[in-house]
C-alpha cells in the first residue's frame, strides 16, 4: 500500500495564517512606497512651477500677479502657460472673454487635465463645479452655468474645471500673523501687488515661500478628513470658481486652533488660531494630503516639506517677504 504525503488541515491553516501576516506586513510598505512616489511627484510639480515663475521673472522683470487681470478675472497660471510648455493653451485663452477664466468659452481649457497643477495624493481627481464668489460663514455662491447661475447642483449646464493644488503666496491673514508674531505689524507676502519682484524679498529668497499646497477643493477637509458640508456648514472659503486652475487667486496664509473633525465649529466663519499651521483645514492655508506634512516652493526655487509640527509662528515668518523675522528650526 502506497502512502500519500500531504498537508494536514492544521498545517494548511498555519500556512494560510503566515501568508496573511506577510500580506498584512507588506501592504503598508507598498502603500508607503506609493505615497513616497506621489509626494516626490508633487514636489517635482512645485519645482517646475517655481522654475516657470523664475523664467517669467527673467522675461518680464517681475513675477505674474496672483490676480493677473481683475476685469475680466483670471489668475497667475494664465501668465505661466508659455513657461510650462502649454503655449497651445495660451493661444486659445481669450483674455477679453467677459467671464474671464470662468467664461463658458473656456470650458475646453478648464477641463484639460494638466498634470503639473494637480498633486497625485489629492483624493479629488475629477473637475470641480464652478461657483460664484462665496461669503465665508454665510453662504456658498451659486453654481455658474453656461447661461448664468443656478442653485440646483444637478443642473447639467454647470461649468466645471480642474482645481489648482498649488497657489502663489498672495495674501497673509493679519489675524493669524498678529496672534503669533512678536510685535505684530503688517505682513507682506511675496506676490503682493501688480508687479511682484524678487528685489522686494529682503528676508531672503531661501527664507520666503512662493508656492504652497492648497488642495482638496471643492470639498472641505479638516485634518485630512472629509467634512459632510451640509447646508448649515458654509465654512469652506471659495469652494468653486476661484479654486480652478486658471482662476483668480483666493488663497490666504492662515493658521488655526487645533480643531479635529469632531470639534470643528460649523456655525460661523472659523477664526484664526495659534495652534496649527500645516494640514489643519483646507478652507484656507497650507494643506496637502501627504502623511505628516505638505510641500512648499521657496522663492529661490527650492522645494521643502513642512511637517505638521511646524509652528504657526515659523509658518507666518516664512510667508512674509520683508518683515525681518528670525525663523527658528522647528520644522
Amino acid at each position: 500500500m502506497q502512502l500519500r504525503r500531504g498537508f494536514t488541515l492544521v498545517e494548511l491553516l498555519v500556512v494560510i495564517a503566515i501568508i496573511g501576516v506577510l500580506i498584512g506586513l507588506l501592504l503598508p510598505a507598498v502603500q508607503q512606497a506609493r505615497e513616497a512616489a506621489r509626494r516626490m511627484s508633487c514636489q517635482n510639480n512645485l519645482k517646475q512651477l517655481a522654475l516657470a515663475l523664475h523664467n517669467y521673472h527673467d522675461t518680464y522683470l517681475s513675477f505674474p500677479s496672483a490676480r493677473l487681470s481683475s476685469s475680466p478675472k483670471y489668475g497667475h497660471m494664465v501668465g505661466l502657460l508659455n513657461f510650462i510648455e502649454q503655449g497651445n493653451i495660451a493661444d486659445q485663452f481669450q483674455h477679453s472673454a467677459p467671464g474671464g477664466f470662468a467664461d463658458p468659452s473656456h470650458q475646453p481649457l478648464q477641463n484639460l487635465e494638466i498634470e503639473i497643477v494637480h498633486c497625485p495624493s489629492n483624493p479629488i481627481s475629477e473637475p470641480i463645479r464652478l461657483r460664484k464668489s462665496s461669503s465665508t460663514g454665510n453662504s456658498y455662491g451659486a453654481f455658474l452655468t453656461t447661461t448664468g447661475d443656478t442653485t440646483d447642483p444637478s443642473d447639467p449646464t454647470i461649468l466645471t474645471g480642474y482645481a489648482l493644488d498649488y497657489w502663489v503666496n498672495h495674501t497673509i491673514s493679519s489675524s493669524s500673523y498678529n496672534l503669533v508674531a512678536v510685535g505684530g505689524g503688517s505682513p507682506t507676502p511675496i506676490f503682493k501687488g501688480d508687479f511682484p519682484k524678487m528685489a522686494k524679498v529682503t528676508d531672503g529668497l531661501s527664507n520666503t515661500t512662493m508656492l504652497l499646497e492648497h488642495a482638496g477643493y471643492d470639498q472641505h477637509f479638516v485634518k485630512g478628513v472629509g467634512m459632510p458640508m451640509p447646508d448649515s456648514d458654509v465654512t469652506l472659503d471659495q469652494p468653486g470658481a476661484w479654486g480652478s486652475w486658471l482662476g483668480w487667486c483666493a488663497f490666504q496664509a492662515f493658521t488655526y486652533d487645533n480643531y479635529t473633525p469632531a470639534t470643528y465649529p460649523t456655525d460661523s466663519a472659523t477664526p484664526a488660531g495659534s495652534q496649527c499651521a500645516v494640514n489643519c483645514n483646507n478652507s484656507q492655508g497650507l494643506f496637502g494630503f501627504h502623511a505628516g506634512g505638505a510641500n512648499v516652493a521657496m522663492a529661490d526655487g527650492s522645494v521643502q516639506f513642512l511637517s505638521e509640527s511646524t509652528s504657526p509662528q515659523t509658518y507666518m515668518y516664512m510667508v512674509t517677504r520683508d518683515s525681518g523675522e528670525v525663523i527658528s528650526d522647528d520644522s
